[in-house]
Parts: structure tokens; sequence; C-alpha cells
């Protein structure tokens, strides 16, 4: 899969959309981040303090932009699915997946080693694309194209599309117990079109207008 092409701006991405999962209090966790692009994320929380070791694993190294990236305690360059940590089995308090799965050719596979490398009391954090949302069937059905895109649903580093459904099916049949779902929606502050007709509709499309959801699961 080639993320060379891609601009340096598609990794410069402090996701506190998916941090709003994270109610944790306490502070000096260790936290992985698999998919950390130049760490932003990671760094977020080491300035906060909710980190007290940051270790950041992505697949591609930005060798043109090394001053992008984020001073983390560790920083681990390569696919993740063939790839194995050994000494940080039942270690991170935290683990952050943010738009990881869909790139995945075996997301059990890596799901397993999060689970591996989760504390019993850990906390997995996931955010995914949802598949399902209206600009799919538009662009489907109704215009009759499926074409990929820089970034996006249709990104064309995605290998899989999930629906809200079977986000939840892939977490749970991975091991992890799902304690909160969020969608892109309902941790959005400002005024939509799609977040003011899921109110009036009494959230009965939400799946159609939210773009991603974010899971919060444990072991």
């Amino acid at each position: 899969m080639n993320y060379i092409d891609k601009a340096s701006e598609y990794y410069s991405n402090n996701r506190l959309d998916l941090l709003t999962c994270l109610d944790e209090k306490r502070t000096g966790l260790k936290v992985l981040e698999i998919g950390a692009a130049y760490g932003d994320t990671l760094y977020h929380l080491k300035q906060t303090g909710i980190a007290g070791e940051a270790v950041g694993v992505d697949i591609f190294e930005d060798l043109k932009n090394p001053a992008n990236y984020k001073p983390l305690d560790r920083f681990i360059f390569g696919n993740i699915e063939n790839m194995d940590f050994p000494e940080y089995d039942d270690y991170f308090d935290i683990i952050l997946l943010p738009d990881v799965i869909e790139h995945l050719v075996e997301p059990k596979l890596v799901l397993a080693k999060a689970k591996k490398y989760l504390k019993q009391d850990g906390t997995l954090l996931v955010s995914m694309p949802n598949v399902r949302h209206y600009s799919t069937f538009i662009r489907i059905f109704i215009k009759g194209d499926f074409k990929y895109d820089e970034s996006g649903l249709f990104d064309y580093t995605h290998m899989r599309f999930y629906c809200k459904y079977n986000m939840k099916q892939l977490l749970q049949n991975s091991g992890f117990k799902i304690t909160e779902v969020k969608s892109a929606i309902s941790i959005y502050k400002g005024k939509s079109a799609a977040k003011i007709l899921n109110k009036i509709t009494f959230g009965l499309f939400e799946e159609f207008l939210s773009v991603q959801y974010f899971l919060k699961a444990n072991k």
C-alpha cells in the first residue's frame, strides 16, 4: 500500500475527537498509538500529563519532513501486521487505533496484538469511518461512481468497509467488551444540518448522517 504520495496534512492530525471517549482522571499513563502519523495525539497526551510514556507505531516514515515528528518516548516504523513487541505484553493503559482498522488486511490479527499489549484494566479507543453514510448511497447508487479519493470514506488505502454494527461485531469477536459508542455527530460542537436533522428525528437516521464512529472498549 502506497502512503508516500499522501500529503503531509494527511498525517498532521491531533485526534481530539477520539479522545472525547477518554474520561481518564489518572496521569502518567502508558499509551500506545497504532497509526500515530506524526505523533500529534500522543504529544497532546504527554503535554496534558495523561501520558507518562508515549509509544507510536506507523507504517510510513516521512523521511522528507522529519521535523514534523513530535518528540515521543519511542517511534516505531513498520507494518503492525508483520511486527510484534513481546516487551509490551500487558503493558499499556491506553491503546489508540484512530482510523486504522479499515486499512488492514487482517484486522483481527492486529486487534489480538492490541489485546495482548493492553493491561487487564486498560482501555482501547477506536475510530472508524461509517460506510453507511448517505454520501455512499449518493455516490454509488445515484451517481453510479465508485471511485477512490485521497482521504475520507473512499480513501484509496482502505482495504475494508464497516457499518456501525460491523464495527461492534469486530471488536466483540476479537474479545473486547464495548463500553461506549459515539457518533461523529454527537461530539461535533458546532451547528450542522446533519446534527439538526439527527436531533429532530430522535437519532433515527444517525447511521446515515454520521461519517464516523468512536468506540471505547476493554478486555
